[in-house]
């Protein structure tokens, strides 16, 4: 193919010019993008390209257990490698560059020491693509189980009958919870912090108030049953998938927000990780893991070293579904990818290509201080939020902000400005009650509302608000507004250069 069609093909995707096949499931159009490239792909960019689809593609078209290669390959550090060298060839041949030309196939490096989670996530170690586990104010910890004998590698062995015990502390956070997920990545129901009953003489400082010194224990137990109609207090059921059928396989994730000590560096909120202790159906002890705080700080923290460049694909998504709300937790994919059942996800894509800047501006509602006022707090309305911005195709979050830190205006209202630095407008600041974040060297981004708990009749009422299935006058104002603008428009006339009133 000639490097002229390349460039046409590549400009009309610029210009939104060229129609995207695009469905509810967000990967058709990314596929479909990256399709019309392909097939005009010069020699030399045409092998890298090729791999783009095909991981595209198998992602978009997964079922069954097929979801489980899925993940995998998307976290797959050689991505930044394939993205690098796209990235290269469009900087020579097409005069198109949006960072510093810098990208890394790293690895994670360091490990927690708990062996009951080893797995750990932070804003340090997963901020990458998929960027599905909400690293903005979290840490995680997750383990994998196998019901029954022959677990494969890296999955603790569960024998038939048996059962996971988990001992711990009520953890020092805004948020925590039990997340199981099926063999097929799917998010069984959740065992969240103020449903756990408390160990006899312990309390539960998320529904009660609690004394300096008191205990705070408990004790949760995981079995791999089916979930009964009256289930019982702190157990996770296991022994049946989403979609039915029986379930072999459990990837088990302790998730955090807002931790007491922040989310940077990585911790476990001040009090150790729950012990984990295996039993067979008989009650005897298979395994143990002791109860133990996940880092040394004497050693360096776990950290993510892949980099990827600013790929100058367009998201399609800036063109067909500009200043619309979507609350898909995973691309609107049939399956979960471990995405939270907890949190309500509202996203919505900006572009360059629409303005210099993207102005967001809502009424903040009440979440709570943590830790000087307790979650139950009188007047509180939801658990909490935090705003991200990510771009597609590095899958990173570039930057975030959590509810208690934003500045607000003499009305209770926040109003968020996405620039990247040289475009910041001057009257963004703290004293203007303007919020800005940084939306990085990228042509195209998502910004994604967290807010918890899910389940909150608040927010289920603003979920269909926002998706324009209601009209709730008295939630509007706390429905964020969006729109492009240029920097001078907003100097001039702030948040209304793009909303107006």
């Amino acid at each position: 193919m000639s490097l002229s069609e390349f460039k046409n093909v590549l400009q009309g995707l610029w210009a939104g010019e060229r129609p995207i096949e695009h469905g509810f499931n967000e990967f058709i159009g990314h596929a479909d993008t990256v399709r019309q490239l392909l097939e005009v792909a010069p020699d030399p960019v045409r092998a890298d390209l090729q791999a783009l689809y095909d991981l595209l593609a198998e992602a978009r078209d997964a079922t069954g257990m097929a979801v489980l290669g899925v993940f995998p390959k998307l976290c797959d550090p050689n991505l930044a490698a394939i993205e690098g060298r796209i990235s290269d060839f469009i900087a020579e041949h097409c005069g198109v560059r949006l960072d510093d030309g810098r990208y890394h196939v790293g690895e994670l490096t360091g490990a927690p020491l708990s062996t009951g989670w080893p797995g750990a996530g932070s804003p340090l170690t997963n901020n990458r693509f998929p960027y599905l586990l909400d690293t903005s104010a979290s840490n995680y910890f997750s383990n994998r189980y196998w019901n029954g004998a022959q677990a494969p590698e890296g999955f603790v062995s569960v024998p038939e009958g048996g059962r996971v015990v988990f001992a711990g502390q009520y953890l020092r956070c805004r948020y925590f919870a039990f997340h199981p997920c099926d063999f097929d990545t799917n998010t069984l129901p959740t065992l969240v912090d103020k449903d756990i009953d408390p160990d006899s003489g312990s309390c539960n400082p998320f529904r009660e108030p609690v004394s300096e010194g008191s205990e705070q224990c408990f004790t949760v137990t995981m079995v791999f049953e089916p979930r009964p109609v009256q289930p019982a207090p702190n157990t996770i059921y296991a022994g049946e998938k989403v979609n039915g059928g029986a379930n072999q396989a459990v990837f088990l994730l302790l998730r955090t927000t807002d931790s007491v000590l922040g989310a940077n560096p990585p911790n476990s909120t001040g009090v150790p990780l729950p012990s984990v202790t295996v039993l067979d159906r008989e009650g005897n002890v298979v395994e143990h893991h002791p109860s133990c705080f996940p880092y040394d700080p004497e050693q360096s923290y776990p950290t993510e070293t892949t980099r990827f460049a600013s790929l100058p694909i367009p998201d399609y998504r800036a063109v067909v579904a500009a200043g619309k709300f979507s609350a898909r937790s995973n691309w609107g994919l049939p399956y979960d990818i471990l995405a939270s059942d907890d949190i309500l996800y509202l996203s919505t894509p900006y572009s360059t290509r629409l303005g210099e800047l993207l102005v967001v501006r809502a009424k903040a509602l009440r979440t709570p201080d943590t830790p000087r006022e307790p979650v139950f707090a009188e007047g509180i309305q939801i658990r909490g939020f935090t705003i991200t911005n990510y771009n597609f195709w590095a899958g990173i979050c570039n930057d975030a902000v959590v509810d208690r830190h934003l500045h607000l205006d003499a009305d209770g209202y926040y109003t968020v400005v996405l620039s990247s630095p040289e475009n910041r407008p001057a009257n963004a600041t703290e004293e203007n009650a303007i919020n800005w974040m940084d939306w990085g060297p990228y042509l195209d981004g998502q910004l994604t509302f967290r807010m918890l708990l899910r389940t909150n009749p608040l927010l289920l009422r603003l979920k269909a608000l926002a998706l324009g299935e209601s009209e709730d006058t008295e939630l509007q104002p706390y429905l964020p507004r969006v729109g492009h603008c240029s920097r001078a428009d907003f100097e001039r006339e702030g948040w209304g250069g793009a909303i107006g009133e």
